[in-house]
């Protein structure tokens, strides 16, 4: 599970992050981000999942998944920004270690991420 501090919860904040926020894509994931220009100095993620994808059971599954490649990654990610990870439908027949892979490679494209 994700500590709570790092969650992105508020209506107002996911509708900012999609409208003025940039965004980038591959093939198994898309990501929104904005900078987070409130009083918290960390930065705050959500994980979306379509319907189109599959029933809930499938779509909480990806989600949980997405959340521990991501919860590895917390303390790489620099700054204060809002990020979405939206999954596509592809996302379904890969590994855990491709979904982190794949989180990676956008966030390093997008310079959310400090370089080891």
């Amino acid at each position: 599970m994700l500590p709570r501090k790092f969650r992105l919860k508020k209506k107002i904040e996911f509708k900012n992050t999609y409208q003025k926020g940039k965004s980038l894509a591959n093939a198994y994931l898309v990501l929104y981000f904005i900078e987070n220009n409130n009083n918290i100095d960390r930065s705050k993620i959500a994980f979306a999942v379509g319907k189109k994808i599959g029933k809930a059971v499938v779509r909480n599954h990806i989600k949980r998944r997405m959340r521990e490649a991501c919860k590895n990654q917390l303390f790489r990610i620099k700054g204060k920004y809002n990020i979405i990870f939206i999954a596509r439908a592809k996302i379904k027949g890969i590994s855990n270690q491709d979904i982190e892979k794949q989180m990676l490679v956008l966030l390093k494209k997008a310079g959310l991420i400090n370089q080891e």
